[in-house]
């Protein structure tokens, strides 16, 4: 074999090697420029490896779930060092930042970030100390769970019509704003949108207006020149409107943006260019544009606390999405889906009694798909114990409702002779809730069904002596 082909096969091997690894790595150049990005780094940040390559680490706070500041504060001073960053998905992420220097001279080459999921080093750590594992454990990939749409879509026809209606909007170039309540899968739609008409290197960019601080909205969202402000990276930055280029911008939280950059957010919406911070010379960038809001821009707009002509370049195509409880017909999938999440991570399989599932089934959960995944980890570590169930769910029956029933209410035989008013309604009281009490099986259980505290329920079935 010639030399140059060793080289080639020592080179495939350690790229091999290198994605192999359990720990992430990001390798940076000089310029703070991502040169290389393994699948588990992309796995801890939320970022697709191939997207990032390119980019500077700032440029990673766009599309990452984890908060780069402290690694570019560290890296803008020249050192290395070790931080802790936390990440939505995964938690703890131990990070390792080391300078990488030319041997012999050394001159800085750039940077390696390596990021550590402290689950991880905990399951190694109790593995070596011989330590029971109390819970199964799981990698980090498998702790992410994304929404089977496909089955969604099936189970609801409303569903298959939005969906259909956002991916034809996409396919003939026409921008999209998906509207709903809080927690309802805006993020999860767009990333489904981007992925069925995007190739797979193609970038997802997700900005939450919400997040970033008005004074630096404009620098984060169009880039800047070097030299544009004091404090400004020397080499300047791109925006994440050009590292979305080629891809799909999703601006979250879109009705939240600064009034004053809404007009150059529409300038760049109608000629897609772009002008940095400090730039005189327009870039022409090529993205898709996803927006989603859980506010009436209509009425922001009739206030005017939002530009009417931003609206309507936006929402060419509406996928107004319905809240949970207005879409029965996916809850059942959604905790059996949830579920199987779940135990994935535990040791011993959690099964849902009938009455904790008719209560899942009659809660309205104001935070929708976000609150019903939250309630099933509480149930998951607290348990159904009556002390340890979410109060909410405490409250939502099959409610017992006083008796009605005419003919049972006839042969009331009503209060004695010579009882007061006071000891026939306190009589009649105590029946009810001790018939709450047995249909329940317990006092707490039954002061949730008839909407009174605990403290009503045993002082008024207290014996007295």
């Amino acid at each position: 074999m010639s030399r140059r082909s060793d080289t080639d096969a020592a080179g495939f091997g350690l790229d091999i090697a290198l994605n192999a690894l359990p720990d992430g790595l990001i390798v940076l150049d000089q310029a703070g420029i991502v040169r290389f990005c393994n699948r588990e780094a992309g796995t801890i940040a939320g970022c697709a490896p191939a997207a990032v390559i390119g980019q500077s680490i700032g440029q990673l706070q766009g599309c990452s779930a984890l908060n780069w500041v402290s690694v570019l504060e560290l890296i803008e001073a020249g050192r290395s060092g070790n931080l802790m960053l936390r990440g939505e998905a995964v938690g703890a992420v131990f990070v390792i930042v080391r300078r990488m220097t030319e041997p012999g001279s050394g001159a800085s080459t750039g940077y390696s970030i390596t990021l550590r999921d402290l689950a991880v080093f905990d399951h190694a750590r109790r593995q070596a100390s011989g330590q029971r594992e109390a819970v199964a454990f799981s990698g980090t990939a498998e702790r992410r769970l994304r929404p089977d749409f496909a089955r969604q879509r099936h189970i609801s026809a409303w569903l298959d019509k939005m969906m259909s209606r956002g991916e034809r909007a996409l396919l003939q170039g026409a921008r999209v704003i998906i509207t709903g309540e809080s927690g309802v899968g805006k993020t999860e739609i767009a990333r489904h949108l981007h992925s069925f008409v995007a190739n797979g290197s193609d970038p997802f960019i997700a900005v939450n207006c919400a997040a970033i601080p008005e004074s630096l909205f404009e620098s984060e969202l169009f880039g800047y020149e070097k030299g544009a402000f004091t404090g400004a990276l020397t080499e300047g930055k791109r925006g994440l409107i050009e590292a979305a280029e080629g891809g799909t911008l999703f601006l979250d939280e879109i009705g939240e943006i600064p009034l004053p950059l809404q007009a150059k957010l529409l300038s760049f919406l109608e000629d897609g260019m772009i002008l940095r911070i400090g730039g005189t010379r327009p870039r022409r960038v090529n993205v898709r544009v996803i927006s989603a809001t859980n506010r009436d821009l209509l009425a922001m707009a009739d206030e005017r606390r939002f530009r009417l002509d931003l609206y309507y370049r936006l929402a060419v195509v509406n996928m107004p999405m319905r809240p949970l409880r207005e879409v029965p017909e996916l809850l059942d999938h959604l905790i059996e889906r949830f579920l199987t999440a779940i135990n994935q991570r535990r040791s011993v399989p959690l099964a849902l009694s009938d009455d904790l599932h008719a209560r899942l089934r009659a809660y309205h959960y104001p935070g929708n798909i976000r609150e019903l995944w939250n309630l099933m980890q509480q149930i998951s570590v607290l348990g159904e114990d009556e002390d340890e169930l979410p109060r909410r769910l405490m409250t939502t029956t099959p409610r017992v409702e006083p008796r009605t029933d005419p003919p049972e209410r006839a042969a009331d035989p009503g209060p004695e002779p010579g009882q007061s008013l006071r000891d026939a309604v306190a009589e009649y009281e105590l029946r009810i809730i001790e018939e709450a009490i047995r249909s329940h099986g317990s006092k707490r259980k039954a002061a949730a069904a008839l909407g009174v505290d605990i403290g009503t329920i045993s002082r008024k079935t207290r014996k007295e002596p």
